[in-house]
């Protein structure tokens, strides 16, 4: 077990290439497909829009989001159309990756702090099911706070201070893994442990002891 874990008491994941796998250029190519423009160009127009922020802060409705898309890359698509393409970044989930967080739960209290979006939130309940048997992620861990319910984003500091004060500890007996270096170094201005996870089931394996 890792030196991490001295007076840990609370393990909050990130969700998104820790938990389950991603292929974020999986959505820019579809998109570039319907759009007729370069995946360069396509990346940049999206990633730098307001509008996916918004999104994930739960401040527009996924037919807002959709028409604001449309309207960025000069679209017209449908809502089942923009949904398949908005969620084939969702890769996989694993029952033996879920397993392991619910091994962590038997000795530490366990959260999932997310930048998503109810589209998202939507597929991947749905991946859980078919996966793992169970009805929903939050049956793995204590609590869930995702952006779009919060209201609050990675890698802002206010949302770290969110989740500190919901889980009621102090920041130094958090361990927070996420797959972005930003958000790791951000958890950790925010005074919790942080570490950044680039080879999920090796590192959760040699953090608690697992395997």
């Amino acid at each position: 077990m890792s030196d991490l874990l001295q007076g840990v008491d609370a393990i909050i994941f990130d969700f998104g290439n820790v938990l389950i796998d991603l292929d974020y250029p999986r959505v820019i190519r579809r998109f570039s497909e319907v759009a007729k423009k370069n995946t360069d160009e396509i990346e940049e127009m999206v990633v730098t829009s307001p509008v996916l922020q918004q999104f994930e802060r739960g401040m527009i409705d996924p037919a807002e989001f959709r028409a604001e898309i449309n309207k960025l890359l000069g679209t017209n698509m449908g809502e089942r159309q923009f949904e398949s393409i908005w969620n084939s970044m969702l890769k996989s989930i694993t029952k033996e990756r879920m397993d392991k967080v619910l091994k962590i739960g038997e000795k530490y209290r366990t959260y999932i702090l997310s930048n998503t979006n109810i589209i998202h939130e939507i597929a991947y309940e749905e991946m859980i099911m078919e996966e793992t048997g169970k009805a929903s992620l939050r049956d793995f861990v204590d609590e869930v706070f995702y952006s779009h319910e919060i209201g609050l984003r990675k890698p802002n500091l206010n949302c770290y201070e969110y989740v500190i004060d919901e889980i009621d500890n102090y920041p130094s007996r958090m361990l927070f893994l996420d797959d972005r270096l930003d958000n790791v170094e951000a958890a950790q201005i925010a005074g919790m442990k942080a570490v950044q996870v680039l080879d999920p089931d090796k590192q959760l394996n040699q953090i608690f002891g697992l395997g």
